[in-house]
């Protein structure tokens, strides 16, 4: 089976304590696609990879003299999602789905928006794991549609700059289908 969904992604604050720099995102769309096994009736496993290029305000922790981010600019950043999961619901007609996700989550190419300026870091995986549900509709035992919300915690080291792991929070829309 396979799943292709587009997703919301609220945004989140991340302290970034290997550069000493704030991401601060905004909201962003994500593509996703999974390719899932039928373990029972109802109960899939499998992985996914997302993909989301969102906007943020890119914080400097310092003033570096070859940047032309001094302080804080207007900046994007890639974020790929590679993850497992189990999946449960899935029946004819309405039914409740659950998700429950663990993999990395991968920050790269920042990029100033005003001048295309490359900013550090170069790459960052983050051990990244989730839960979530939502309703389907099924239209056989192997294809259906779905509405779900996600949160997943991101365990990103900040060197004491923050408290809590940063949150995505995700509204995902999708099919799924069997082949």
């Amino acid at each position: 089976m396979g799943r292709l969904s587009i997703g919301y992604v609220d945004g989140t604050t991340i302290n970034d304590g290997d550069t000493g720099t704030i991401w601060r995102f905004g909201y962003t769309s994500q593509i996703r696609a999974t390719l899932e096994k039928t373990l029972q009736r109802g109960v899939t496993a499998g992985v996914s990879a997302g993909f989301s290029n969102a906007p943020l305000t890119y914080v400097s922790g310092f003033v570096d003299p070859h940047s032309s981010c001094v302080a804080a600019c207007d900046a994007t950043a890639s974020i790929t999602q590679l993850m497992a999961y189990i999946h449960g619901g899935g029946s004819p007609g309405f039914h409740f789905v659950y998700d429950l996700e663990g993999g990395a989550t991968d920050f790269s190419n920042f990029r100033t928006k005003s001048t295309d300026e490359t900013l550090a870091p170069s790459s960052k995986y983050d051990f990244t794991f989730g839960f979530g549900g939502g309703l389907g509709y099924g239209f056989s035992q192997i294809s259906d549609i779905y509405v779900s919300e996600m949160t997943d915690l991101v365990l990103h080291p900040s060197n004491g700059a923050s408290t809590t792991a940063p949150r995505l929070f995700q509204f995902r829309a999708g099919f799924r289908v069997g082949f």
